[in-house]
């Protein structure tokens, strides 16, 4: 199944079985409310797994028993069409789509969260009667130039203090599974960095290898994934992870993608704005 038979499954399920309801409750809902595709169909990921992931966003105040009659349709019960599962998500806050709509993107960026960003990014709307993704898209293509520093940098903090630092202290004391769970950490930061310096939106773990094949420049990270696979032994990898990690390295240097002394020596980072988000 295409990413195109996933959104139509999302689209018709919409259309025919939960907005006949809205209206029934308010026709003006119906009227300012966004619907949209999200996750991994949206991402061009999904697989014969894959559920339709999709949200909503009501760009009108309304009461609070309106809002719950509203949400109980989306989230009331469990949707299927055609042997998909279509679930509906988050709603509400989490993606704060109202700051964006009010072209507040100062407190969008003090409160974003990056999974939420890529997804509105990536998002394909199903139902827009007020043409609001576009608008939305635009404002988030991509991080401002100081929030993306940011980013970098706390990606690097990351990469250098659980992966360089971290891993070996844990493993010269012979506590394994710490070392296992340094290194692995620094591994999935490694894996978000080269998304950012290709001007992207990185996306939740379990996908952040499939989308590296789509970059122009992965540093090696797909080979050295290759290898992980293959070997359990720690040292082999952390090996591994340093060659990637001198051609990241070089890679900012050349590019002044931030400050050369902080991707030199990773502790003056920690007298810069930097971002570090933990995955839930």
């Amino acid at each position: 199944m295409t990413q195109a038979d996933y959104v139509r499954i999302g689209k018709e399920h919409f259309i025919e079985v939960i907005l006949p309801r809205i209206k029934a409750i308010s026709s003006q809902v119906a009227d300012n409310i966004l619907v949209f595709v999200e996750g991994s169909v949206a991402y061009g990921f999904c697989d014969q797994n894959s559920d339709v992931d999709m949200d909503f966003f009501i760009d009108i105040d309304i009461s609070a028993e309106l809002r719950n009659q509203i949400t109980d349709i989306f989230f009331g019960d469990t949707y299927w069409k055609e042997l998909v599962r279509v679930s509906y998500e988050f709603g509400g806050e989490y993606w704060k789509i109202k700051h964006i709509i009010n072209n507040d993107m100062d407190r969008f960026w003090k409160e974003f969260n990056p999974y939420a960003v890529n997804n509105l990014a990536q998002a394909i709307a199903v139902w827009d009667p007020k043409n609001l993704l576009p608008k939305i898209q635009e404002r988030v293509d991509f991080y401002p130039e100081d929030m993306k520093k940011s980013i970098i940098r706390g990606l690097w903090v990351t990469i250098n203090d659980s992966g360089v630092y971290n891993f070996k202290e844990a493993l010269n004391r012979n506590k394994k599974s710490e070392a296992r769970i340094y290194l692995y950490r620094a591994i999935e930061a490694m894996l978000r960095l080269p998304y950012i310096l290709n001007n992207l939106y990185y996306p939740p773990t379990k996908w952040l290898s499939k989308g590296l094949h789509h970059l122009d420049n992965d540093f090696g990270i797909l080979k050295m994934l290759e290898e992980i696979e293959e070997n359990n032994n720690l040292l082999d990898i952390y090996d591994l992870f340093m060659e990637v990690y001198r051609n990241i390295q070089q890679y900012m240097n050349d590019k002044n993608t931030i400050e050369k002394e902080s991707v030199e020596n990773y502790p003056n980072i920690f007298t810069k704005p930097f971002f570090i988000f933990n995955t839930f």
